[in-house]
């Protein structure tokens, strides 16, 4: 794999980032123990995020919350995370790191490229920044995450060498 994709004022980083999925009911022991563990307060509303310099955490679906580590951590760290958080009943936390892959696209012509590959409306009247969205890019899953200057999105690792090769292809042509 690429580390980065350039042309047509475009960028493409694959980035190591890790993730946790955490399910919950979002009570407020759940609020309190996410906000003491990483200094963020679970966001309420499905396919909003909160983050912060170290973390990006979104609300996928009523009882899944995805936190995203974008420095890096010590796997260590990461194990004892997922144990104080497994401790809790009603939580259940699992490192997904190792089953995805992350992507970050920016650049002047990033809609443009990324609609090449799917009928979702990147847009902002559409996709606001500090959001999230699950669609199909190039007929694979993918989850987004909208900043005000890129979008990070990820999908299963068993996909990102077909994924780039699609990416390539829209960047291209």
């Amino acid at each position: 794999m690429r580390e980065v994709i350039r042309s047509n004022e475009v960028e493409i980083k694959i980035l190591p980032y890790q993730q946790i999925i955490i399910r919950g009911n979002g009570n407020s022991e759940f609020n309190n123990t996410l906000n003491k563990l990483f200094k963020l307060l679970p966001p309420t509303d499905n396919l909003r995020i909160v983050l912060n310099e170290e973390m990006v955490l979104s609300k996928l679906s009523f009882d899944q919350w995805n936190l995203i580590f974008i420095k890096d951590i010590k796997e260590e760290k990461l194990q004892i995370f997922i144990e104080k958080l497994n401790k809790i009943s009603g939580i259940l936390a699992t490192n997904f790191s190792d089953a995805q892959i992350f992507f970050q696209i920016k650049g002047q012509n990033t809609y443009p490229t990324l609609n090449k590959l799917t009928h979702f409306d990147f847009r902002e009247k559409s996709f606001k920044p500090l959001t999230a969205a699950q669609t199909l890019l190039a007929r694979i899953d993918c989850t987004f995450i909208k900043f005000d200057d890129s979008i990070l999105f990820s999908c299963n690792r068993s996909f990102g060498d077909y994924l780039e090769d699609r990416l390539i292809d829209a960047v291209n042509f």
